[in-house]
């Protein structure tokens, strides 16, 4: 684990409304799609949901996929602020049992967990290459 501040990150982005699952990485999918279309192949991506599936419907869970926004580029996808603050930042294997333990296993990290901010799975071209994926996680300082 390590800790970063995030501080004044837009990223361009595609929203999807519905249960998570598949239908996520079909977005996901559809975003990498659209990344070599516009020649931004190494952008680093991220993965948000939004909500939180024990509390809000199935139906209205949102979950956005997204690149950070280079300086002074043009992206022809709506735009938004990452939240500032500070993050713990966890390596997992880019697995699909990776990810899965990974938030199976959240409740038992030992943080003071932000949860009025969502947990962020950023995926680097550096990072996907060793077949890894972070998770950043909004903490209390």
């Amino acid at each position: 684990m390590k800790i970063e501040t995030f501080q004044g990150i837009t990223i361009a982005y595609m929203r999807r409304i519905g249960a998570y699952g598949p239908e996520n990485r079909q977005l996901m999918e559809k975003l990498k799609a659209f990344l070599a279309q516009h020649d931004l192949s190494k952008s680093t991506i991220l993965g948000i949901p939004l909500d939180d599936p024990t509390i809000t419907p199935a139906e209205k869970l949102r979950y956005d996929v997204g690149l950070v926004v280079p300086a002074n580029a043009t992206i022809p996808l709506p735009t938004r602020n990452i939240d500032d603050g500070t993050y713990a930042v966890f390596e997992v294997q880019h697995t699909q049992q990776g990810v899965s333990s990974f938030w199976q296993n959240i409740g038992q990290l030992t943080l003071s967990i932000d949860n009025t901010k969502p947990i962020i799975e950023r995926y680097s071209s550096q990072k996907i290459v060793e077949h890894l994926c972070e998770f950043c996680i909004p903490i209390i300082r």
